[in-house]
């Protein structure tokens, strides 16, 4: 459905007789949404309205943004009539990151739009104006006529969803709750999600936590001996990093401890060093007070050709506000190292070719093994579920040396999308891009 202007008047919606007839509208006053603002208006049927049009009061384009070379969705609910879906990305801090090169990179999130239709508008969490209930932000034109055009600047009303990939203020996320409710996804999040509140939120379920790996906060060094004692071998991690920045692995030795750096190199090796004594390891752990550290369990992972594996496990949820397995993608870390940052001289084969080549499983054993982490990725998505909205996840899971899967991390905003072009899957890459919009069109009041 297309927006024709109608001067003259600020408060009458003009719909064709067959439109009206569809929707079974009268003319009546009518509540009118628009994301998430609402006027009371008067319903006019009129002959001189096309069927694929809404007639809009011309005024309005003075409040805020309505681009009407756009294609909308009409529906009713009760005395509601809704024009939409309105759909805010927010990826941005500031406007003036919002360059037409940053912008192209999300090129890609629009393919679907054909189907999604409606406002889809890239924002800034600075732009979001809690007073005015405005947002400023570029919406894309599939008809510009050149690329240069296709990015245009406005000021939009508060969407009828939003999909948050960026870290905001949390004053800023709650503001737009109070307006919005619970259409605000993935929920708030001040980077990468805090390892320790995922233990907290897995470890009731009894299923969950047997995939667990044991996990305490680093308080003093009496935590990390109990853990050692326990384990032989343990992983030092700042609870809110994110690749894999800041872990350690710690062993007890018979003469004191040898650490871990996988972050730093000497040639083809980790970097090591010994601490010899208890009051050397306390000044070590003293200088990590500034960070929030976790102490955990040390799994012996699979290893390929000396390269560490685990598996990124796309989780999102669809336009009927169902979770979905996306993908499922094996990371392979750099020759000799201990953690999986395929970035570093590491690559990316697909969940199936992974347990193929590296596992040595046929293609039974291997699609049985798909199905298990599928069905520890759902029962993690009903977890999240219950603390907020949530509609994409990536979640971390590792297979050890004995086959059996642990949960290592569940990314809420750094969801790294990109995994499908790195196997050269274009398509599932589209797939992966353009599901959350799906579900943000449900969330906004348009089923598919």
């Amino acid at each position: 459905m297309q927006i024709k202007w109608i001067t003259g008047s600020t408060n009458q919606v003009h719909l064709s007789i067959k439109s009206a007839d569809e929707y079974g509208i009268t003319p009546d006053l009518m509540t009118f949404q628009f994301g998430s603002w609402e006027q009371l208006v008067q319903v006019h049927i009129s002959t001189d309205i096309p069927e694929d049009m809404i007639g809009l009061p011309e005024q309005w384009k003075n409040i805020f943004t309505i681009p009407e070379t756009l294609p909308y969705e009409l529906n009713r609910t009760d005395t509601t009539l809704r024009l939409g879906p309105v759909i805010a990305l927010i990826v941005f801090s500031h406007l003036n990151d919002m360059t037409l090169s940053k912008l192209d990179h999300y090129r890609d999130y629009f393919s679907d739009f054909e189907n999604i239709q409606g406002l889809i508008y890239i924002c800034a969490w600075s732009t979001i104006d809690i007073e005015k209930k405005q947002i400023q932000g570029y919406y894309f034109d599939p008809n510009a006529s050149n690329t240069s055009n296709r990015w245009k600047l406005g000021t939009f009303p508060f969407p009828g969803s939003a999909y948050n990939r960026t870290a905001m203020p949390e004053t800023v996320f709650n503001s737009l709750l109070t307006v919005m409710g619970d259409r605000v996804f993935n929920s708030f999040s001040n980077g990468s999600f805090n390892k320790w509140e995922l233990w907290k939120r897995l470890s009731p379920d009894f299923k969950l936590r047997s995939h667990l790996p044991a996990t305490e906060p680093l308080t003093d060094v009496t935590v990390l001996n109990n853990m050692l004692g326990r384990f032989g071998s343990i992983y030092l991690k700042p609870a809110g990093g994110t690749l894999s920045k800041g872990i350690t692995k710690v062993e007890k030795r018979k003469n004191g401890y040898l650490v871990t750096y996988p972050q730093q190199r000497i040639g083809e090796e980790n970097f090591q060093r010994f601490i010899e004594n208890s009051k050397s390891i306390e000044q070590w752990l003293f200088k990590l007070k500034n960070k929030e550290y976790l102490v955990q369990q040390a799994i012996t992972m699979k290893r390929h050709e000396n390269r560490p594996i685990d598996f990124r496990v796309i989780m999102q949820k669809d336009g009927k506000n169902q979770w979905d397995c996306t993908g499922i993608f094996g990371k392979f870390g750099r020759n000799g190292n201990i953690i999986t940052n395929f970035t570093q001289n590491g690559f990316i084969r697909s969940g199936m070719d992974t347990f193929r080549s590296a596992f040595r499983m046929n293609d039974k054993k291997a699609q049985k093994k798909i199905k298990e982490l599928k069905k520890i990725s759902f029962k993690i998505c009903r977890a999240f579920d219950q603390y907020g909205n949530y509609g994409d996840l990536g979640i971390d899971l590792m297979v050890d040396h004995k086959g059996k899967v642990w949960i290592l991390e569940a990314n809420t905003l750094d969801t790294y999308h990109r995994f499908p072009l790195l196997i050269d899957d274009r398509a599932l890459y589209e797939k992966v891009v353009t599901s959350p919009f799906r579900y943000a069109k449900y969330l906004a009041g348009f089923e598919q």
